[in-house]
């Protein structure tokens, strides 16, 4: 759990399943972190979503639903219809976390910006 500047100190005993269980201040990058997660949960903002996504990780992303427009829930309802990951909110969590099946989740497709940009420069004109 990246747990910011809090003071606030969590409970990292082993329970609902998890045998281990880390809490930390701030990192720059996350990316090593979430590579040697076995489950990631994160807010469900579009860079965290798709670096979890992309690194083939079973996501739960936690939705803020005071944010303008609710455009969280937008990014995780699409992903969640799409079958790539399960989004709750914070009173929903834990009763997610119990009965969420991991193995029914989609492996994302990755990362098709390089072949997006490759068509429209072919349609630009350019090499």
């Amino acid at each position: 759990m990246q747990i910011g500047e809090s003071q606030f100190v969590p409970n990292c005993s082993p329970r609902c399943g998890f045998s281990y269980i880390e809490a930390f201040s701030l990192k720059p990058s996350l990316r090593e972190t979430m590579k040697s997660a076995d489950l990631i949960i994160s807010h469900a903002g579009a860079g965290s979503c798709l670096e979890a996504l992309d690194l083939k990780k079973p996501l739960i992303v936690v939705t803020n639903n005071f944010l303008m427009n609710d455009h969280q829930v937008e990014l995780a309802k699409q992903l969640c219809n799409d079958g790539y990951l399960y989004y709750s909110n914070c009173k929903n969590l834990l009763e997610l976390i119990i009965t969420m099946k991991l193995s029914e989740l989609k492996t994302f497709p990755g990362d098709k910006s390089h072949a997006i940009a490759n068509v429209v420069n072919k349609l630009m004109g350019f090499p």
